[in-house]
């Protein structure tokens, strides 16, 4: 193997993997942005943009050109769970920066889990928790 075949299939390889990673980090943050927005209109958790979640998390692998298989399923997965938490964070963030006249993301970083629990277990309804369950499986059908 010459020397720039093997650079060739270097420089390959690592853009083939970073666009895939790229996708997946710009997924999540978009998604926990989309997330806190909406949180904030509508004063709820909106615990149904966790299926937004999934299928933005798929497309997004799908369009980075992610190979199909076991990788791209946990990827979506893994993006999906990382999203849905972060979402939920930012709403029990959102919920006590307006008291005490806090930006999110200011208060995001003052948060603490327990409070932060207190407030999701107050704010959230089974239908919340069931649109989280169920996000997860559906990123992994739909990433194979």
């Amino acid at each position: 193997m010459s020397p720039t075949q093997r650079s060739r299939s270097t420089l390959a390889i690592v853009v083939d993997g970073l666009l895939p990673a790229l996708a997946w980090v710009a997924g999540v943050l978009g998604m926990v942005a989309l997330w806190t927005a909406v949180s904030l209109a509508l004063r709820s958790p909106s615990g149904w943009l966790a299926l937004v979640a999934a299928l933005d998390m798929v497309l997004l692998l799908r369009l980075a050109a992610m190979p199909a298989g076991p990788a791209r399923a946990w990827a979506a997965v893994a993006g999906t769970a990382l999203a849905i938490a972060l979402g939920y964070w930012f709403h029990a963030a959102i919920t006590m920066g307006v008291m005490l006249g806090l930006q999110p993301v200011e208060s995001a970083l003052r948060l603490g889990p327990v409070l932060a629990g207190e407030l999701l277990r107050h704010t959230t309804s089974a239908w919340d928790i069931a649109w989280a369950v169920l996000a997860l499986p559906l990123a992994w059908k739909l990433a194979r």
